[in-house]
């Protein structure tokens, strides 16, 4: 399997509270509570920042991070959660940014059907594409998502969307290993946004995600004891209070900060979290983990070696 050698993010300039914002946009009181509950306390908003600035950010920072030129990349996956995160044809996001970056011989592709999992799934996407072309050695996951109306910024009372961009360095060679890879599509929650505009979450879901968790830890052959960390997406996090519970962790394994100090930034968050908890440097194996919108949920370990 390929592996991780650095992790880089960029997030919109301009940040702002939930308290405030909710005030702003009239949230009621029940709802605001509840948020703050869930880990909601301040996001951030793209005002003068754009898809292709906050792409070209966090690629420049991957790949100083890992010590790669630019001209030396050979693939170059993007990735976004919402539509509108896109560009007009005839244009595209990954080209723009093959172009804007310098990344003058990767292969640009992208990945959008798969929600906030989208990056796990070019993950899969790129263990393929190195299979085939033996000659590659490094590659690019950059995940890129703003929200352009400020209603459809609360997930549902779980979280608040915040905007940012993302990169994963992938490294034939990278010591950070990406193991028991799982993704899962649940047919019974195929509703994505919702006629109102509103999140709902399925009632099946917590025992969805943990289903999902246990055949990762399975496709790993690692026991839940033996995880230094699980590293959530940043929202709803009183559900995954309950995942730790479910599988016997000690609280201090949910690496829980950036629910508070960034918010949901979509597909970026795997990412944002496993640069700000530093896992690559710090042996172990640690449980990478999201889910979104329309039912999707994926994970893997990342092996950084040695035991928790």
């Amino acid at each position: 399997m390929i592996g991780i050698a650095a992790t880089a993010y960029a997030l919109a300039k301009t940040a702002d509270t939930v308290d405030a914002w909710c005030t702003s946009l009239a949230v009621d009181e029940e709802r605001r509570q509840t948020l703050l509950r869930n880990g909601a306390n301040h996001f951030h908003r793209a005002e003068h920042d754009g898809l292709v600035d906050l792409g070209r950010d966090a690629i420049s920072r991957a790949l100083a991070a890992g010590g790669v030129e630019a001209r030396e990349v050979d693939a170059l996956v993007v990735c976004h959660t919402s539509p509108l995160s896109s560009m007009p044809m005839p244009y595209t996001l990954a080209g723009t940014l093959r172009k804007a970056c310098g990344l003058s011989r990767a292969y640009a592709l992208g990945i959008t059907q798969q929600q906030c999992v989208s990056s796990l799934h070019a993950l899969r996407v790129l263990d393929a594409l190195f299979t085939r072309h033996t000659a590659w050695r490094s590659a690019l996951v950059v995940t890129a998502d703003m929200i352009v109306r400020e209603e459809y910024r609360l997930v549902g009372d779980a979280g608040v969307h915040s905007d940012a961009a993302s990169a994963i360095l992938v490294r034939r060679d990278a010591p950070g290993r990406v193991r028991g890879l799982q993704t899962y599509n649940d047919p019974r929650v195929a509703q994505g946004v919702l006629p109102d505009s509103l999140y709902r979450t399925d009632t099946n879901y917590v025992w969805t995600l943990i289903s999902v968790i246990r055949r990762v830890l399975k496709a790993a052959a690692v026991e839940p004891g033996e995880l230094a960390s699980l590293l959530p997406h940043n929202v709803n996090l009183q559900v995954w209070r309950q995942v730790v519970g479910s599988l016997s962790l000690p609280e201090d394994r949910l690496y829980d900060g950036n629910f508070g100090r960034v918010g949901h930034a979509f597909g970026s968050d795997a990412i944002i979290n496993i640069s700000d908890a530093d896992v690559l440097r710090r042996p172990g194996r640690h449980l990478v983990f999201s889910s979104g919108i329309g039912g999707c949920f994926g994970g893997f370990i990342l092996d950084s070696g040695g035991a928790p």
